[in-house]
């Protein structure tokens, strides 16, 4: 409360912030990047990311939707995670869709720096956007799997709050559970 009074009434903050700030609200993405590159870390897979609304209008086939997140989309070392995850779901036949450009930040950043306000819009922006898509197949479960801390954290514990209640799982998790019904096979390094 002490840090959202500092930000949001006293305008009392880092620099360093306004960027970021800047960038989740205009962009998406506390990089500042372009939306139209939120899928680059799919450039080169075997197979081909299904995205919701392109590929796929309705999750009646889909086991999950796949939360990319903004550093699993942007950053390098992060989009080696994304794609890897990618390639596993694959390998164990799991049906997955990503959003794309409708994907945006879910602004854990921002409450987290107390811009609750831009914490609030981001969140209201990604909770419709996943009611809309699960809306497609209402008698399935809302089940998400993220590789980003931060999502997993937001999604699943903090948009509850604000209206979106989803099943969110992290990706070591649900590769976990895919191990364990011998749907994936480790191999020794």
């Amino acid at each position: 409360d002490m840090r959202r009074y500092q930000v949001l009434v006293e305008s009392n903050f880092p620099s360093e912030l306004n960027q970021l700030f800047k960038g989740m609200e205009n962009k998406g993405n506390p990089w500042n990047m372009s939306a139209t590159a939120r899928l680059d870390w799919a450039k080169g897979l075997p197979f081909d990311v299904k995205v919701v609304g392109e590929d796929v209008e309705s999750l009646d086939e889909v086991d999950w939707l796949f939360w990319v997140g903004c550093a699993g989309a942007y950053e390098d070392r992060a989009k080696k995670t994304t794609k890897a995850v990618a390639e596993l779901l694959d390998m164990a036949a799991v049906n997955f869709l990503v959003l794309g450009q409708g994907e945006t930040c879910t602004g854990d950043s921002a409450r987290r720096a107390g811009n609750e306000f831009l914490f609030q819009m981001l969140a209201q922006q990604n909770i419709e956007m996943m009611n809309q898509v699960f809306d497609t197949a209402p008698h399935q479960r809302k089940k998400i799997v993220v590789t980003c801390a931060h999502c997993f954290n937001a999604l699943g514990n903090e948009y509850p709050q604000v209206g979106g209640t989803y099943e969110v799982v992290h990706h070591t998790q649900l590769l976990n559970r895919l191990v364990r019904e011998k749907r994936l096979v480790p191999v020794a390094p």
